[in-house]
């Protein structure tokens, strides 16, 4: 059989069907020509002031952040080396008020002690707080820090914002802002403090609001003062009848008249409470000069108890109106009996509940 022949110029092999050869470069093409790869490559410039962070560091930071706001910063115990590192902290959140001179001695210092000693000199700021609300100081003077000295201290009444922070002060027993203005409504930052026992607010310039936020203290608050602070009437002693635990309250110098007075003390009767109250000076005055309202020991067979007065005939009703209008002039002893039996048995009820005032006055 014969085979033709194939020519030189018509040979096509497997190769150049797949093109050139790994080895062999290819003919360059117009379209080629614009990707032309040089050997030198382009410098790479990093600014110094480009954001590198890394994002395990900002999720640190965060952490960390989170922690602080939870249970504070990390507060050193009460020995030498932790109280030194508290030192420094306090040195750097007040420059220029030698922190360090102050606590130059670490031996048998406590955090009490520096907070009583910054308290006295009005540094117990929002951030000086901040750094001791994790420790367990019983009492806090917040008197000075708070005062706003003729507008000097503005920043004074961002403290209150540090007890609502968790976990803080929660070893609190005592807080005095004796002598300062506060607002009502910043005494919602420490109703919550667990362990509260005495709270000071005389000479505040609060009013019954500030009255009605404490009573979430009712389980803890023992001493009351809301001496000085004129605004605070009559309606405060409801708020005040729901602290149980209370056994000292002085109300002195407020608005609170005996009609508030009567309110609190037969809640005080009812439920066989004892507390010490110091009062205002119109209802010590009243109390003494009780004599001059009714009589105090009417003896048999004029009564005492008020709801006898119903079963009274007219001449009995008179004949115990007249003994009281002996000592009290504007008593009438006249009228119909509806009206002769509604008076003594409000004098009577009078009479009752002042005895009862008296008695926790005078310690009967």
């Amino acid at each position: 059989m014969l085979k033709r022949k194939r020519s030189s110029n018509s040979v096509t092999t497997f190769s150049d069907l797949e093109g050139p050869t790994k080895r062999e470069r290819s003919s360059e093409s117009i379209h080629d020509s614009s990707f032309n790869i040089s050997g030198e490559g382009e410098r790479l410039f990093l600014s110094g002031y480009l954001d590198v962070t890394s994002p395990f560091d900002l999720k640190q930071e965060y952490a960390d952040h989170t922690i602080a706001e939870l249970y504070g910063p990390r507060l050193g115990t009460e020995t030498p080396r932790g109280l030194r590192q508290l030192v420094s902290s306090l040195d750097h959140i007040l420059p220029g008020v030698g922190i360090k001179n102050r606590f130059r001695i670490l031996e048998d210092l406590v955090h009490q002690d520096i907070a009583d000693i910054l308290g006295h000199s009005g540094h117990l700021t929002a951030p000086v707080l901040n750094c001791l609300r994790t420790s367990e100081i019983k009492s806090l003077d917040l008197s000075s820090s708070v005062d706003d000295e003729d507008g000097l201290n503005l920043a004074g009444r961002d403290i209150f914002s540090v007890f609502s922070k968790p976990n803080s002060f929660l070893f609190l027993s005592e807080l005095i802002f004796s002598g300062t203005p506060i607002r009502d409504f910043d005494l919602i930052h420490v109703h919550h403090l667990p362990r509260l026992a005495r709270l000071a607010l005389d000479d505040t310039e609060i009013g019954n609001e500030a009255i009605f936020l404490l009573v979430p203290l009712k389980r803890s608050l023992l001493d009351l003062s809301i001496a000085g602070n004129p605004r605070i009437d009559d309606n405060a002693m409801y708020p005040v009848l729901s602290l149980i635990k209370l056994s000292y309250l002085s109300i002195v110098d407020t608005g609170i008249e005996m009609d508030g007075l009567r309110t609190l003390a037969r809640m005080i009767y009812a439920e066989d409470r004892n507390i010490k109250i110091e009062i205002p000076t119109v209802c010590e005055f009243y109390v003494d000069n009780m004599d001059s309202k009714y009589m105090i020991e009417p003896k048999a067979p004029l009564i005492v108890d008020p709801e006898a007065c119903p079963a009274l005939t007219v001449a009995a009703l008179k004949r115990n109106l007249s003994a009281h209008a002996a000592f009290n002039p504007n008593i009438v002893p006249s009228g119909t009996k509806a009206e002769l039996a509604e008076r003594l048995k409000k004098i009577l009820e009078t009479r009752q509940i002042d005895l009862v005032i008296r008695n926790m006055l005078w310690g009967a």
